[in-house]
């Protein structure tokens, strides 16, 4: 792809893994898992390790670094209410539900903006679909639905998802295929389809 950013980070690697271990692909999560050391800190998040974030896609919290403070990043919030499902804690899992279903855009069929977000005008993708995997896992499979659908309907022709959508709910006509926004999108569609996380 016609992109200068040609790295492939230890966060995207464990999100090729767990993409292709929910699809039963063994062979291509064996050969990721073999050639990669999860535990290593991350390049952009020093002090926390590449699976830190994302290993409660994989239904575990022991390498799940949270922070005591309240974040307005929503992929954040959607993370924190994975790990409150994981840790029975329903307080938290009602607080980071209630929050991104407050933020939904019901005209565009995504999530709404953080702070982040307003400060780049644009939508990101991949939060959406992070969101339909907590409604999924929350047992909202209507608000699931509604995200898996958006997601369909973003799908490129190569197959892949764009992070970014324009005010408007464009496609950005900046971005391209991401491999993270992709994994999610195929995760959150496979929620859909399940009607569960």
């Amino acid at each position: 792809m016609n992109h200068g950013d040609h790295r492939i980070w230890p966060q995207t690697q464990y999100l090729l893994y767990l993409t292709f271990k929910r699809f039963a692909l063994a062979d291509l999560e064996r050969r990721i898992n073999d050639a990669n050391d999860f535990t290593v800190p991350t390049i952009d998040r020093a002090g926390l390790k590449s699976n830190q974030r994302y290993c409660v896609l994989d239904n575990v919290t022991c390498g799940f670094y949270l922070a005591n403070q309240t974040s307005n990043n929503f992929d954040e919030v959607a993370l924190i209410g994975h790990y409150a499902s994981l840790t029975s804690n329903s307080t938290l899992l009602s607080s980071q539900t209630a929050l991104l279903t407050s933020n939904w855009n019901k005209t565009l069929g995504v999530l709404g903006m953080d702070a982040g977000d307003q400060a780049a005008k644009l939508f990101r993708v991949y939060k959406t679909a992070l969101a339909g995997t907590l409604f999924a896992r929350a047992g909202m499979t209507d608000e699931c639905e509604a995200a898996a659908t958006t997601l369909a309907n973003l799908q490129e022709p190569t197959g892949g998802w764009i992070t970014d959508l324009t005010v408007a709910g464009a496609k950005n006509p900046g971005s391209v295929a991401n491999i993270e926004t992709t994994a999610l999108s195929l995760i959150c569609l496979d929620c859909a389809r399940k009607g569960l996380f």
